[in-house]
């Protein structure tokens, strides 16, 4: 699409607020997108317009513009221009729910590619986490995770093979983790525990995950219970930080 007129209302920063220039420029263009002055799809002013309409160089607002790429809410055609990104995929976290029913759930269609699927002994930490004995065995499970054919999360998961013992052989292409535990193996997850990290992406990661080194990710490590608290799953997914935001809904509990 063509780029919208520049309209100087739209632009506006405060040349003597202590907050640095680029950083204004950052936030206000994000705040364009957001509130829809800018849609999906739409070209962004080019770099020489922004800078004589915020009146700065074009090294403040490209620098702005870059972190805006990298973020993944613009992206650059060579030779044509910057335009806004699609919304990132929203993963709500009101109940516990394995990536297939989060994808399904949002509106949007999840597929799989396998990359590793074998029986181990498990790790250290792996065995601390599923509180087993060091090089127990364990069914490992690597998946790269898809929405809508996008590369969204490179995903590990350690299961004890007591609790599924021929799942190294099942075809978990495009099936629900969580799904197959219940109705093959009897095991219903009902708890788990989450922990989230800012990482870089890896030359190995980026290259499965359709992204450049070094890209904000976030690495999520999870471990998941049954009913009675035994940990039947150690997992770390590694989700693109330019594709995906995480929705938590916390409630404060109020003492009577």
């Amino acid at each position: 699409m063509a780029p919208h007129s520049v309209l100087n209302a739209d632009f506006r920063i405060d040349p003597h607020s202590p907050i640095p220039l680029y950083y204004q420029i950052r936030e206000n263009l994000r705040d364009l997108i957001v509130s829809g002055r800018y849609a999906p799809g739409d070209a962004i002013p080019a770099e020489r317009e922004l800078s004589d309409v915020y009146n700065v160089n074009r090294l403040t607002v490209r620098r702005a513009v870059n972190e805006l790429v990298s973020e993944g809410m613009l992206w650059r055609q060579q030779g044509v221009g910057t335009f806004v990104a699609a919304p990132k995929i929203v993963q709500t976290q009101p109940v516990l729910l394995g990536f297939t029913d989060r994808m399904l759930q949002s509106g949007h269609r999840p597929t799989s590619r396998v990359i590793l699927q074998e029986e181990a002994p498990a790790t250290g930490a792996v065995a601390k986490a599923l509180r087993l004995t060091p090089n127990a065995p364990v069914v490992k499970l690597v998946r790269l995770r898809l929405a809508d054919d996008e590369p969204i999360m490179l995903e590990t998961s350690f299961m004890p093979q007591a609790v599924c013992p021929d799942l190294a052989a099942q075809d978990m292409v495009n099936q629900s983790l969580y799904r197959v535990l219940a109705e093959r193996y009897g095991v219903q997850i009902v708890e788990a525990e989450e922990v989230v990290e800012p990482v870089a992406l890896t030359d190995y990661e980026a290259e499965l995950l359709g992204a450049q080194k070094g890209q904000p990710a976030l690495l999520i490590e999870i471990t998941a219970f049954t009913h009675n608290g035994r940990p039947v799953e150690f997992g770390k997914s590694l989700v693109r930080g330019d594709k995906s935001r995480y929705h938590f809904r916390i409630h404060r509990r109020v003492e009577g």
